[in-house]
């Protein structure tokens, strides 16, 4: 099968190519919302042109609301998906080219969008067009679902799951590979006050040594590692001084943490202004030795399965993780000016989301 898929990713290339400009065409960036366009005219647009895009090539389809949209192939009670996103963020000065032309240069789609997310998603629905050619007989419902408004907090989601029932399985194709099974706990803190305190803060706390370790926060688990302070602003309030960052944090109690940062605070005020609990799926579980294997299999790899500090649908929708479509080694530049996706890479990615779907049919083929 292989061979079989390798040849029809091979043979629709062109098409991909031609359909996922059509998508970046879209500025889809979140706009003001109205009755039948919650983020705007342009992420309503880019979900009818998605719907249009995938009807057309034999896929049962249904707009949620212009929160999300899917397509879809079999029958069940049950699903599996591919979640991915088609809102993008702003373009930012700075580009070379055009950012919704989808221009390709040096064998690099330039566009905002072409990594981050239309580009993967584009490449799991024709993964899972080149099973339908080949006459795959599916064995649960398989869907592609579009959201577009993961830059902005993922309401989009959070509306489609109270209209729709959570896959059984499933991957987001917006982080890297291999098969990632956990996202960490992600927490924004400020301390504020005069300026005395905060100038001491400063230089006994932030600019000697390592932050982590003078606040008393050098925490590590087996699966993420050990915390990561970053993304650090200093700014001015009326007559207080103040500093937030971000805490990329393993898994730990977040009370104690902040209990931490508050016997380090040398005076300041400490406040939380923002978490998200960590997600961690089993890395032993079906799903994530499918996916890994799937893509081991088909790259003739032996990566183990990884986590990461990013954060996807999967973060909040049951039984699906992040998978692609970055590979090892390579570095984001997905929120950048010039963001691009190499077209070997989107066609490689389709390749392996078409094996992957293939690997989890066959799974319930044999009833596990």
């Amino acid at each position: 099968m292989k061979e079989k898929i390798d040849q029809m990713i091979d043979s629709l290339k062109d098409d991909l190519i031609s359909e996922l400009r059509e998508v970046i065409k879209i500025p889809s960036k979140k706009g003001k919302a109205t009755s039948d366009a919650p983020y705007g005219e342009a992420c309503k647009k880019v979900l009818e042109k998605i719907i249009e895009i995938t009807g057309k090539k034999g896929f049962a389809t249904k707009n949620v609301d212009n929160h999300m949209a899917y397509c879809s192939i079999g029958e069940g009670d049950d699903y599996v998906c591919a979640m991915g996103h088609l809102d993008v963020v702003d373009e930012m000065p700075g580009w070379k080219y055009p950012p919704f032309a989808g221009e390709i240069h040096e064998n690099r789609m330039y566009s905002r969008g072409a990594l981050d997310n239309k580009g993967p998603i584009m490449a799991a629905f024709y993964g899972l067009y080149a099973l339908k050619k080949l006459g795959v007989n599916f064995n649960k419902e398989f869907r592609i679902v579009f959201g577009s408004d993961e830059e902005s907090g993922m309401a989009d989601l959070k509306y489609y799951l109270t209209k729709e029932k959570p896959p059984i399985m499933g991957f987001s194709p917006d982080n890297k590979f291999p098969a990632i099974y956990g996202e960490r706990a992600r927490a924004k803190v400020a301390l504020r006050g005069d300026f005395d305190h905060f100038e001491d803060f400063l230089n006994k706390k932030i600019f000697a040594g390592d932050p982590i370790i003078n606040l008393g926060i050098n925490i590590s688990d087996q699966d993420f590692g050990r915390m990561i302070l970053r993304g650090k602003k200093i700014f001015r309030d009326k007559d207080e001084y103040g500093i937030e960052f971000s805490l990329s944090m393993p898994i730990c109690d977040k009370d104690y943490v902040l209990k931490q940062i508050e016997e380090n605070a040398l005076g300041l005020k400490v406040s939380l202004i923002s978490y998200e609990k960590a997600f961690l799926e089993d890395k032993n579980s079906a799903l994530v030795r499918i996916l890994n294997d799937a893509y081991n299999d088909f790259v003739g790899a032996n990566e183990k399965p990884t986590t990461t500090t990013g954060m996807t649908y999967a973060h909040f929708c049951p039984n699906i993780i992040p998978f692609g479509p970055s590979f090892p080694g390579q570095n984001g530049i997905a929120h950048l000016p010039n963001e691009w996706m190499d077209i070997d890479d989107l066609i490689k990615c389709a390749k392996i989301y078409a094996y992957a779907f293939y690997k989890i049919n066959e799974n319930f083929n044999k009833g596990e």
